[in-house]
């Protein structure tokens, strides 16, 4: 049975004992090449990310490697895309054709791919296209993109007008995880931090308790030290929910602090 058969395999130790050999030989031709591919498309999270690493322990030997990668990553199976952009990502700073998958991994159900697609962005700084991107996926991506479009920018320091508009209108989001990752993002990233204020004591009413909490400990990194947000962190210091009051001390210590 040939490597690339191996590779085939219905069992997982039969596939990963093919990809170690893969590796010992630090050479593939492209039918081996062409099977290692479709192992970035298996449901199991082992082969697939193995066949990721195998092909980045090629990509040193292998020229052909990237090719084969930058092909896989318009396949039409989008778990394969994703193993292709993970991949590349493994041979540096990922090309811009696999930034849509990249996008697409950011909506993905399982949270595993969705913060390892972020961390892959996240090494891009200075792509202002982008950020850009980004600020727009904020705005019509589906809800987990959206939450993860946020903390991309968090993480890229990505700070303009634009950004503040796109962050100032996630506030409103209808989904709660998306106007956490919001509040969350704009305290680090705010270039208008009394405007930014303005908007998130609305949020101090917010019907959801992790809202309204996220928001009294942004109030604080923010730094706008304002009667009206010092009024209402005085006033959530007094609610019943201790993990609000907790949260709102704990920001008015901030303020405090930062004046003197």
């Amino acid at each position: 049975m040939t490597v690339a058969q191996r590779l085939r395999a219905s069992t997982v130790d039969e596939r990963l004992a093919a990809m170690t050999e893969v590796v010992a030989r630090g050479a593939a031709d492209a039918d081996t090449l062409d099977a290692l591919a479709g192992c970035l498309a298996d449901p199991r999270k082992i082969i697939q990310r193995r066949a990721a690493e195998t092909f980045a322990a090629l990509g040193a030997h292998c020229a052909h490697v990237r090719a084969v990668l930058v092909r896989t990553i318009g396949s039409q199976v989008a778990r394969q895309r994703w193993g292709a952009a993970y991949a590349l990502s493994l041979l540096g700073d990922s090309p811009p054709v696999a930034l849509p998958a990249l996008f697409e991994a950011l909506g993905s159900s399982d949270g595993d791919v969705r913060w390892a697609a972020g961390n892959i962005l996240a090494r891009l700084r200075g792509d202002n296209a982008l950020v850009e991107a980004l600020q727009r996926l904020l705005t019509a991506g589906n809800a987990a993109q959206r939450k993860m479009a946020a903390y991309c920018l968090r993480d890229l320091e990505a700070r303009s007008p634009a950004g503040d508009r796109a962050l100032l209108a996630a506030l409103s989001d209808i989904d709660t995880y998306v106007r956490i990752a919001a509040i969350s993002c704009i305290a680090r990233l705010a270039m208008d931090r009394r405007a930014a204020s303005r908007y998130l004591l609305n949020l101090l009413d917010d019907p959801n308790p992790s809202v309204r909490r996220v928001t009294a400990a942004a109030l604080g990194l923010l730094g706008e030290r304002s009667e009206a947000v010092q009024a209402a962190l005085t006033a959530a210091s007094h609610s019943p929910d201790a993990s609000l009051a907790r949260a709102a001390e704990r920001s008015l210590r901030l303020l405090s602090t930062a004046q003197h």
